[in-house]
């Protein structure tokens, strides 16, 4: 298995207490007066230049509203040992109080997210639990990922994997739960 690097990222000191948390670094977001929403992007980065080893063939990424237990570990770590240099990502719902959409939909599928399931020729995905493989990391660096914020931090990477023509793996039996459903 390549070396990869985890990052649970934590939103405003607010991500879920779990075990299996241990496994990873902490990237803490804060909010910030002209960018209510943080700098995610700047984080991740500084994040792989200072923590990734030089060999590192990716980074996994946990969001921390989003919760996983040792097989969803277990399971994403095996997908990514057999296809490193693909995006994977773990089936998620996102709810209503996240997307602000009327209904839950998936957070991968082709073209945009939607309650229709997809399992093959993916070019969406979140970061809830996803990979990124380096070649994605640096292409994104390139491409001025330190002056992302949300919602753009996923949606240009997404860009980004298309324009590299980089494979969507669906790792299907994770069952990662989502739990910014309320209010």
């Amino acid at each position: 298995m390549a070396d990869i690097l985890c990052v649970r990222t934590d939103w405003d000191r607010t991500a879920l207490p779990l075990p299996i948390a241990s496994r990873f670094f902490t990237l803490h977001i804060s909010p910030e007066p002209e960018h209510p929403a943080g700098r995610k992007g700047l984080g991740l980065v500084r994040m792989w230049e200072q923590l990734a080893a030089p060999d590192a063939a990716g980074m996994l990424i946990l969001d921390g509203d989003v919760a996983i237990d040792p097989e969803d570990f277990a399971q994403m770590l095996a997908a990514v040992g057999e296809a490193p240099g693909a995006v994977h990502t773990a089936p998620v719902r996102l709810w209503p109080a996240s997307t602000h959409l009327s209904t839950w939909v998936w957070g991968h599928g082709r073209g945009r997210y939607s309650n229709v399931w997809y399992e093959e020729d993916l070019d969406t995905f979140t970061f809830c639990f996803t990979y990124l493989p380096r070649t994605l990391i640096w292409a994104c660096t390139d491409a001025g990922m330190a002056k992302w914020h949300y919602p753009h931090v996923d949606r240009n990477t997404v860009r980004q994997a298309r324009k590299l023509g980089l494979a969507v793996n669906l790792v299907q039996d994770c069952s990662p739960k989502h739990v910014n459903y309320g209010p």
